[in-house]
């Protein structure tokens, strides 16, 4: 029997998988040949693997008008093309609408960058030329410190800075000033990004002439002097010197570089026949209350300040000094004759005993707090005159025990390393104010100079290394710098500030002996009582 032949195709074990894969099937349409032949079996050996199989056309022809294959002539470029163009049309419609969007967005975002950029220059350029033409609106945009704010409602702290950065202001000697200051300061870079010292000095301290002893406890100025108009400022070789250092911030240093000096001056015009060293005692503790008010609370600083001036003295074998001020003795002996209150006018046979029994005095009035130091050169021998408040000592230990505090690893509750400071209003209670006084009369021949100083000097070097360092150096201003110097060769780690007076002894010798007319005296017979001659 014979069995009838038809055109069909045999159909084989897997004959729908290879017309999906070969050349010319679904999955060449889709993706395309990955080796350039178009057989789409990744070999890249150009072998058919089902040659057998006939093309999806039903032809038997396997070249398939839509495979990339389909003509074997065709040029390399030709067959890419054709590829390129089956793997585009077979993409998501998304995907070709972001990509064909792409560049658009791209030079849109370009533009925005730019215009925005653009925007941001203008507006910058326009501030800058606003600031620079316009002094006010300068001010309004920098910011403005604690001190400059207070300086609007206190014009003493709007004073500008002096020579040497002197916090006083300006201040020059006088012709027949007796004595020079010099002072340098230093941040140590190194060590430090801020600089917390602050100094003053000031050559005539006082110029104004104030009453010595006189019936009112808060004088007019206005009777002081019945000479002439002339003779309400004179030139008095009072000297002040001052040397302040800051923690936690400069804010209490500068305050007190702006106003101890304005302080000290009042109190003395309102009791001039109070011994300098209680007025020294009551300017800090008005300093204090005055601190307390202000904003920062927690800034402080230690100080040092010097008084140098002319007094008559008259021998007092129960004073340290073996002389007392003539105003204050005057007082007393008033008192001792039956008066009974300080505003009692002394007699004037009283007065005249007691200035035939005067002469004619430099005097050095001392106060610290904290470890700021003052030395004195004696025929070179170094002699402190202030007194270190530190955590260490055993007498500041006993005190702040006894105040309720406790001293951790030599600070005050563990925080603040000197025991007396000025400011630091959250420990008062524990941190007082009050100072460590001296007075020292001046010996003409014996004492040559002066040093004031923060503790980044005395933290390497001693009383005596600083004298013999310095002894030599006549001007004050390069012996300054040479302490300086010598400290950070020492390698401190601390803010320098070093203060020198070097004293005239010559001149000091010639007015101690009425040799030549008396200026800044007190109780001078030439003047009214209790003023001040020229």
């Amino acid at each position: 029997m014979s069995i009838p032949t038809t055109n069909q195709p045999t159909k084989l074990a897997g004959n729908k998988r290879s017309s999906i894969s070969e050349k010319g099937g679904l999955l060449n349409r889709m993706f395309g040949s990955s080796n350039g032949n178009g057989n789409g079996n990744g070999n890249g050996n150009g072998k058919e693997l089902n040659t057998d199989v006939p093309a999806i056309d039903g032809t038997g022809n396997s070249e398939d008008l839509l495979s990339p294959m389909a003509n074997s002539t065709a040029s390399p470029e030709a067959i890419q093309e054709s590829r390129d163009e089956v793997s585009n049309d077979m993409r998501s419609p998304v995907r070709k609408s972001e990509e064909a969007s792409t560049p658009t967005a791209d030079k849109k975002r370009r533009s925005s960058g730019v215009g925005r950029a653009r925007d941001l220059f203008s507006s910058a350029k326009q501030s800058l030329s606003n600031l620079s033409g316009s002094p006010e609106s300068r001010g309004s945009s920098t910011p403005q410190t604690p001190m400059q704010k207070l300086g609007k409602l206190d014009p003493a702290l709007s004073v500008p800075q002096g020579s040497f950065n002197n916090s006083a202001g300006e201040s020059n000697p006088g012709p027949r000033s007796t004595f020079r200051v010099g002072v340098t300061e230093d941040k140590n870079k190194k060590c430090r990004r801020t600089m917390e010292d602050t100094h003053a000095y000031l050559y005539n301290f006082m110029s104004t002439p104030a009453p010595a002893v006189t019936g009112s406890s808060n004088p007019s100025l206005s009777n002081v002097s019945t000479n002439d108009s002339g003779q309400s400022i004179v030139e008095t070789d009072n000297g002040y010197f001052a040397v302040f250092d800051g923690h936690a911030g400069t804010f209490a240093a500068d305050w007190c570089g702006k106003k101890v000096h304005l302080l000290l001056e009042d109190v003395i015009r309102k009791h001039p026949n109070t011994p300098i060293p209680e007025l020294l005692d009551m300017t800090f503790t008005s300093v204090d209350q005055q601190l307390e008010k202000l904003p920062l609370k927690n800034s402080g600083c230690t100080a040092v300040i010097a008084v140098l001036r002319w007094e008559d003295r008259i021998p007092n074998s129960q004073s340290a000094t073996g002389s007392t001020a003539l105003a204050p003795a005057t007082v007393s002996a008033a008192k001792a004759d039956g008066s009974s209150s300080e505003s009692s006018q002394p007699t004037a046979a009283t007065e005249a005993k007691l200035k035939e029994a005067a002469t004619r005095q430099r005097v050095l009035y001392t106060a610290n707090v904290g470890d700021a130091r003052i030395v004195l050169c004696r025929n070179g021998k170094a002699l402190r005159l202030s007194y270190d408040h530190k955590g260490s000592d055993e007498n500041e230990g006993k005190r702040i025990a006894g105040a309720g505090g406790l001293i951790l690893n030599n600070r005050v509750n563990g925080v603040l390393a000197v025991t007396r400071a000025l400011g630091d209003a959250y420990m008062k209670d524990l941190v007082t104010g009050h100072p460590y006084t001296t007075e020292t009369v001046i010996q003409p021949d014996m004492d040559e100079f002066l040093i004031l100083a923060c503790d980044g000097l005395w933290d390497v070097c001693s009383d005596q290394e600083s004298v013999d360092l310095i002894r030599n150096t006549q001007d004050p201003q390069q012996a300054s710098k040479q302490l300086v110097e010598h400290a950070l060769a020492r390698f401190s780690t601390d803010n320098l500030s070093c203060m020198v007076i070097r004293f005239d002894s010559q001149r000091v010798q010639q007015t101690v002996n009425h040799a030549v007319a008396p200026i800044g005296v007190e109780g001078d017979p030439t003047s009214k009582s209790g003023g001040l001659s020229e």
